[in-house]
């Protein structure tokens, strides 16, 4: 097969390389020319473009016959800081939807899109007891429209020859992105979330084989992507700050975020976590 990934800085990385290894051929984009030469180890062919860009949007899917959208974006220096610019981060969605309704106008080959959004699109579930793929969501900033909008885009685009997978995945983690170094400038410093909010996180490697088994069964339709974790976000944050010797989060739950998600729906298809209980974010499971 033929598989185009956009965004390709750490899901996306981990997706071309897994695919490469199985003999498709691998289409990745990045917006830095710098990272050409390292993804072109792992790629057949790397594109420098943002995603909002219609012309090589255009350009990309010619002959393509799977698009993984695993897209990020959004992040500024300011004052010393890493923070996110709204308007960037609505770019980075939205605009590369944009871009690939676009193209799907002008015709492509495509076979299959999947993109992984994630689950803070629920917002607060609008109150709901218990959150599955039918409960209503009930965005409560920019970012969490973002998803929606985007998810909106995609789906409207979905055909009986075409299908779109939307996952929204939890918290993502694996090498490079261990839980004691993503909370290492968290520690001690107060941050807006909702700390009662349920952890939901996944390994970046059970994203890519849940990509996997989507394209497999040809999957169409929501799926929440999350792991076993089943208690808050503060307690599970708690637990890797004590672990490393860290000042906890104070959080300052000015939203209300999602609680008692369920991740029945993926299960029932056929999915089996490599990390269940998200304790081994040091290794690499798909190899």
């Amino acid at each position: 097969m033929n598989i185009a990934i956009v965004g390709a800085a750490y899901t996306g990385f981990e997706t071309a390389k897994y695919f490469k290894k199985l003999g498709h051929r691998i289409t990745v984009t990045t917006t830095k020319e710098s990272r050409r030469e390292e993804l072109e180890a792992i790629a057949d062919q790397v594109m420098v473009m943002v995603g909002s860009d219609q012309e090589k949007m255009n350009e990309l899917l010619q002959n393509q016959d799977i698009l993984v959208l695993t897209v990020a974006g959004g992040m500024v220096e300011k004052d010393g800081k890493t923070v996110m610019d709204p308007d960037l981060y609505r770019d980075a969605y939205v605009g590369t939807a944009e871009s690939v309704v676009a193209a799907l106008k002008s015709g492509t080959s495509l076979k299959q899109i999947i993109f992984t959004s994630s689950l803070n699109a629920y917002g607060d579930g609008n109150g709901e007891e218990s959150i599955d793929e039918e409960t209503i969501a009930n965005p409560l900033n920019p970012f969490q429209e973002v998803y929606i909008e985007t998810e909106k885009l995609l789906t409207d685009c979905e055909t009986e020859n075409m299908p779109v997978c939307i996952f929204r995945t939890g918290t993502i983690h694996g090498p490079g992105r261990e839980w004691k170094n993503q909370l290492k400038m968290m520690a001690g410093q107060p941050i807006p979330f909702d700390g009662s909010s349920d952890a939901m996180i996944i390994h970046r490697d059970d994203v890519v084989q849940a990509i996997e088994l989507a394209i497999e069964k040809s999957f169409s339709g929501l799926f929440n992507l999350f792991n076993e974790v089943s208690c808050s976000k503060s307690e599970f944050f708690a637990k890797v700050c004590d672990e490393n010797g860290y000042d906890h989060v104070q959080w300052l739950n000015l939203s209300p975020g999602p609680k008692n998600v369920s991740n029945a729906k993926i299960k029932a298809l056929g999915l089996e976590f490599l990390d269940p209980e998200a304790e081994k974010d040091t290794e690499n499971l798909l190899n």
